[in-house]
């Protein structure tokens, strides 16, 4: 196994691709000893080909617990009694709030998120004075997690500002009906390829702990990479009360940092960030080997309906870790690429 994780390290800092037998190969490793190896291939490749300052982004819960949709990790579904927090859109201003306390808090990235399968006119036009006034008041990276658009939509909002657009698929193809009933992945997957075809930059990823297997876990980082996500996001199952995953047991931290590794393998380029979920189920020591084994990033200061690290503290992680973290500021474009 050693030769092959070197053979592997080399061909992936030359340029080239791992397969997926290859990727399942790297899945079956059980030993501690090897796990490192794997681990440092992994942190080899995102030193050459993504910044030395990691990626940053925090993220506005905009409209919560009106969503139609039955995925059963998520406490916003009204299929669901959760006892989550249920609001309408939040206005600009209150929005613009929220966006001011990341930048002070040295964040350069912000999504503006809202629950539900689409918007209806008003609050689509609502979002689009949202994503104005942010332009205009802030000088944060805005993206958006907003449901199904249309073409017209997206070039509005790219018009107003929005880079960067969150769409996640979740898990692999053959274990996603085990989650959602209300919508297929053929209906996710379009979403990618739509988001492609009208320039707008892809943010896709997944959640570890559902009751996939390694091999799903394996088989999704292969369905994202026809779409060339510029940011991969790894959440992590934080079972919430009233959900039909609610008794979920954990994955073993060391499963999922293994995991996390080969899928830096399999997207050399791509911006990995660790995002709901991670401290609850990795703690600071498994969260620090992902950051030298693959991961560049973190989602900070809370997530959709669950809080987050001081973002102190999340620093503190990434600078043990060997980033620079000096003001929190991300390299220019915070997107990884060729070799510096």
């Amino acid at each position: 196994m050693k030769k092959l994780i070197q053979a592997l390290q080399s061909r992936v800092l030359s340029g080239g691709e791992i397969t997926y037998d290859e990727a399942l190969r790297l899945a079956s490793i059980e030993d501690i000893p090897t796990t490192d190896l794997l681990l440092e291939a992994a942190h080899a490749v995102t030193q050459k080909f993504c910044p030395s300052q990691p990626d940053l982004c925090s993220l506005v819960n905009a409209k919560s617990y009106l969503c139609s949709e039955d995925c059963g990790f998520c406490s916003q579904s009204s299929h669901y009694k959760t006892g989550v927090k249920r609001y309408p859109l939040m206005k600009p201003e209150e929005v613009l709030e929220a966006a001011r306390q990341s930048e002070a808090a040295g964040v350069k990235s912000f999504c503006v998120v809202t629950s539900g399968e689409t918007l209806d006119h008003s609050e689509f036009e609502q979002v689009l004075a949202t994503f104005r006034l942010l332009s205009e008041k802030t000088n944060l990276r805005l993206d958006g997690s907003l449901g199904n658009l249309t073409a017209e939509q997206i070039r509005k909002l790219r018009g107003a500002g929005m880079r960067r657009f969150n769409h996640n698929l979740q898990c692999s193809r053959e274990f996603y009906p085990e989650i959602v009933s209300t919508h297929t992945y053929d209906e996710r997957m379009e979403t990618l390829k739509f988001l492609n075809e009208n320039d707008v930059e892809v943010c896709s990823g997944g959640i570890f702990g559902m009751g996939e297997t390694r091999e799903d876990r394996i088989r999704l980082a292969f369905e994202l990479k026809p779409f060339s996500p510029r940011c991969l996001p790894i959440n992590i199952l934080n079972p919430r009360p009233g959900t039909p995953l609610e008794d979920r047991p954990p994955v073993d931290p060391a499963e999922i940092v293994k995991t996390i590794a080969i899928f830096r393998l399999i997207h050399p380029r791509v911006n990995i960030k660790l995002a709901g979920g991670r401290e609850l189920n990795l703690g600071v020591y498994f969260q620090e080997k992902a950051l030298r084994g693959g991961v560049n990033g973190f989602v900070v200061g809370g997530y959709l309906t669950t809080t987050g690290n001081p973002v102190r503290e999340d620093l503190g992680m990434l600078r043990n870790a060997g980033f620079s973290v000096e003001a929190a500021t991300p390299a220019a474009d915070s997107v990884c690429g060729p070799a510096r």
